[in-house]
Protein backbone atom coordinates (compact mmCIF):
# COMPACT_ATOMS: atom_id res chain seq x y z
CA UNK A 1 0.00 0.00 0.00
CA UNK A 2 2.91 2.43 0.59
CA UNK A 3 4.75 1.48 -2.82
CA UNK A 4 1.30 2.58 -4.18
CA UNK A 5 0.73 5.60 -2.46
CA UNK A 6 4.86 6.73 -3.35
CA UNK A 7 4.34 6.06 -6.65
CA UNK A 8 0.92 8.23 -7.18
CA UNK A 9 2.58 10.89 -5.38
CA UNK A 10 5.66 10.49 -8.22
CA UNK A 11 3.53 10.20 -10.63
CA UNK A 12 1.46 13.81 -9.48
CA UNK A 13 5.03 15.77 -8.57
CA UNK A 14 6.23 14.62 -12.40
CA UNK A 15 2.43 16.02 -14.01
CA UNK A 16 2.79 19.22 -12.20
CA UNK A 17 6.28 19.89 -13.12
CA UNK A 18 5.66 18.97 -16.94
CA UNK A 19 2.28 21.59 -16.70
CA UNK A 20 4.35 24.19 -14.52
CA UNK A 21 6.88 24.67 -17.37
CA UNK A 22 4.16 25.18 -19.77
CA UNK A 23 2.86 28.27 -19.43
CA UNK A 24 -1.05 29.60 -19.82
CA UNK A 25 -0.52 33.53 -20.03
CA UNK A 26 2.87 35.48 -21.27
CA UNK A 27 3.86 39.19 -20.29
CA UNK A 28 4.00 41.25 -24.03
CA UNK A 29 7.85 42.42 -22.91
CA UNK A 30 9.25 42.39 -26.22
CA UNK A 31 12.32 40.41 -26.42
CA UNK A 32 11.91 38.04 -29.63
CA UNK A 33 13.47 34.80 -29.74
CA UNK A 34 13.93 32.77 -33.02
CA UNK A 35 13.59 29.58 -33.62
CA UNK A 36 13.89 26.58 -35.99
CA UNK A 37 11.86 24.40 -37.00
CA UNK A 38 9.62 23.85 -40.12
CA UNK A 39 11.24 26.94 -41.28
CA UNK A 40 11.55 30.18 -39.19
CA UNK A 41 9.84 30.61 -36.61
CA UNK A 42 9.49 34.35 -34.43
CA UNK A 43 8.00 35.08 -31.09
CA UNK A 44 7.82 38.01 -28.79
CA UNK A 45 9.48 36.31 -25.98
CA UNK A 46 10.41 32.91 -24.48
CA UNK A 47 7.83 32.92 -22.73
CA UNK A 48 5.15 32.39 -25.90
CA UNK A 49 8.17 30.38 -27.69
CA UNK A 50 7.60 27.63 -24.32
CA UNK A 51 4.12 27.71 -24.61
CA UNK A 52 4.69 26.69 -28.65
CA UNK A 53 6.93 23.97 -27.29
CA UNK A 54 4.75 22.68 -25.55
CA UNK A 55 1.87 22.14 -28.32
CA UNK A 56 4.16 20.42 -30.60
CA UNK A 57 5.35 16.83 -31.21
CA UNK A 58 8.85 18.09 -32.50
CA UNK A 59 10.40 21.03 -30.33
CA UNK A 60 11.99 24.26 -32.19
CA UNK A 61 15.15 25.39 -31.30
CA UNK A 62 16.56 28.46 -30.79
CA UNK A 63 18.77 30.23 -33.20
CA UNK A 64 20.30 33.31 -34.45
CA UNK A 65 18.02 36.56 -36.14
CA UNK A 66 20.53 35.54 -39.14
CA UNK A 67 20.29 31.97 -38.89
CA UNK A 68 16.49 32.10 -38.58
CA UNK A 69 16.09 34.81 -41.49
CA UNK A 70 17.37 32.07 -44.00
CA UNK A 71 14.43 30.00 -43.79
CA UNK A 72 11.71 32.72 -44.07
CA UNK A 73 9.36 32.52 -46.69
CA UNK A 74 9.58 34.48 -50.33
CA UNK A 75 6.07 34.52 -51.60
CA UNK A 76 2.35 34.24 -49.91
CA UNK A 77 -0.81 32.83 -52.00
CA UNK A 78 -2.55 35.80 -53.35
CA UNK A 79 -5.90 34.77 -51.81
CA UNK A 80 -7.01 38.35 -50.32
CA UNK A 81 -8.08 37.36 -46.07
CA UNK A 82 -7.01 40.70 -44.29
CA UNK A 83 -5.60 40.19 -40.92
CA UNK A 84 -3.77 42.81 -38.69
CA UNK A 85 -1.65 43.40 -35.26
CA UNK A 86 -0.64 45.71 -33.21
CA UNK A 87 3.19 46.37 -33.23
CA UNK A 88 4.04 49.02 -30.75
CA UNK A 89 0.39 51.04 -30.76
CA UNK A 90 0.11 51.25 -34.52
CA UNK A 91 -2.25 48.70 -35.95
CA UNK A 92 -0.70 47.06 -39.04
CA UNK A 93 -2.84 45.45 -41.96
CA UNK A 94 -1.71 42.98 -43.89
CA UNK A 95 -3.25 41.38 -47.10
CA UNK A 96 -3.84 37.58 -45.21
CA UNK A 97 -1.69 35.78 -42.57
CA UNK A 98 1.05 33.96 -44.58
CA UNK A 99 1.96 38.16 -45.26
CA UNK A 100 1.71 39.10 -41.50
CA UNK A 101 4.24 35.70 -41.35
CA UNK A 102 6.99 36.78 -43.33
CA UNK A 103 6.52 40.83 -42.58
CA UNK A 104 7.32 39.60 -38.66
CA UNK A 105 9.78 37.12 -40.24
CA UNK A 106 12.20 39.34 -42.16
CA UNK A 107 12.30 42.70 -39.66
CA UNK A 108 11.16 41.11 -35.87
CA UNK A 109 8.27 42.60 -35.22
CA UNK A 110 6.18 40.82 -33.43
CA UNK A 111 2.42 41.98 -32.99
CA UNK A 112 -0.33 41.56 -29.95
Amino acid sequence: MKSFLSLCLLIALALGQVSASCPENCPDTEEVVWALGDGCNVFRNKCYFDKENCRRDTALTITTKEECQQYCANACPQNYDPVGGIYKGQVRNFGNLCEKIVHTCRTGETFV
